[in-house]
């Protein structure tokens, strides 16, 4: 059964020092302020990577899909790795609706599933009746994948019917007065969801008969018809650029969900960023570990594209310094530098850094490698913005047995 991490080299860490270029008092909400931002460049860059192994191991981009809320940062979820599907429905249902990553019927009749029960708790609430728990979810989400999507919705009506004639009873018995629900308020209460709903098969109809080159031609820039088409081919991504904590997961096998990039999510994993150590004498010095991620969040693939030119440039300087014993110390720079690019090259070498080169070109293909520019142009920001300079020979690789 696919899982993310089997293609993460989670023995390997990565540790490196930022320091304040100007010699300035910093406050603390800053320097927190900074590493929130860095941290959620590298949680991006790891879900990337995961949906990309994810892609290249056999699982359908239609069963990869992300939640358009983002998760409590201060909350943890050990529980969230592999799920069965009832059970990921029941603890993803406050979260957010999930969208795939490619429009699919399977995810979309989620969305719809938890819309519809979304709307019958709020009328249950509306009417004075107590709203139906979690467990719920899951036990309705049982009948949305023995029977499907119709026979959810009147399952949790008739529910929600026998709830609110219990709740009447109840009160009657205590000698309170309540006015019974109608029960045909539960039904009438989905009229907007069922046309929304209607509405949304129809684009996905519409979508699954378009060719890349027509899908191509709606996401690009220049294309103003389609919106709505365009709107949803393009929802998970615009989701995952908006969302500063997104949860993408994928259906990995026959009832069983996997959450990506659990690191993050999941602190028994102990395989995300880590504050090491952060020193507010001036210059401000904060001295972070990560996974091999972080090679992908401080520019390292652009800084390994200079490496040839790197090592042009330290030959003609082993020229100069045999004509002339100067720049001992520019030389050893160049040298430095060089093995710090050649070390993280090797350390991101055998992961899922690279697994988008071996996907088949497609939208999806560029719309992924859009998201990995945007990151990289956000990574960058953060620490330009917040006037911070990574010290490269603080550089350490460290790979556990």
């Amino acid at each position: 059964m696919f899982d993310d991490y089997d293609y993460k080299s989670t023995s390997t860490r990565i540790k490196l020092k930022f320091t304040q270029i100007k010699d300035e008092p910093i406050y603390p909400w800053e320097i927190a302020s900074f590493l929130n931002k860095l941290n959620t460049a590298y949680y991006k860059f790891e879900l990337l990577n995961s949906i990309c192994s994810a892609l290249t191991q056999g699982i359908s981009p239609e069963h990869i899909f992300i939640f358009d809320h983002s998760l409590p940062l201060y909350k943890q979820y050990s529980e969230m790795n592999l799920l069965s599907e009832p059970n990921a429905a029941k603890t993803f249902y406050p979260i957010g609706m999930p969208i795939p990553l490619i429009p699919s019927r399977y995810v979309y009749e989620m969305n719809c599933f938890y819309q519809a029960f979304h709307q019958i708790n709020s009328t249950l609430k509306k009417h004075h009746v107590q709203p139906f728990r979690k467990l719920t979810v899951a036990s309705a989400f049982e009948v949305l994948q023995s029977e499907g999507l119709e026979a959810a919705e009147q399952h949790i009506i008739e529910l929600a019917k026998a709830r609110a004639a219990l709740s009447y009873e109840n009160a009657i018995k205590r000698g309170n007065k309540k006015k019974e629900v109608d029960p045909t308020a539960f039904e009438s209460s989905l009229e907007k969801y069922r046309k929304n709903k209607a509405t949304l098969f129809s684009e996905l109809d519409i979508i699954a008969s378009l060719s890349d080159e027509e899908k191509d031609s709606i996401l690009s820039p220049e294309h103003k018809s389609d919106r709505k088409i365009k709107k949803r081919l393009s929802a998970f991504f615009t989701t995952f650029d908006a969302t500063t904590r997104p949860l993408v997961c994928a259906r990995v096998g026959n009832n069983y969900i996997r959450v990506l990039g659990r690191s993050l999510v999941n602190k028994r994993e102990q395989t995300g960023l880590e504050l090491k150590e952060a020193k507010r004498n001036s210059p401000l010095g904060a001295l972070i570990e990560g996974g091999v991620a972080l090679y992908q969040a401080i520019n390292q693939e652009r800084r390994a594209k200079e490496l040839h030119e790197l090592d042009i440039k330290k030959k003609e300087e082993e020229i100069k310094l045999v004509q002339a014993q100067t720049h001992g110390q520019e030389l050893k720079n160049f040298e430095t530098e060089i093995k710090i690019s050649e070390a993280l090259h090797l350390a991101q070498s055998k992961t899922d850094l690279s697994a988008i080169h071996n996907i088949p070109d497609s939208p999806m293909k560029r719309q992924i490698a859009k998201a990995y520019s945007i990151e990289h142009a956000n990574a960058g920001r953060v620490i330009t913005e917040q006037g911070m300079h990574l010290d490269r020979s603080s550089i350490a690789i460290n790979t556990s047995a």
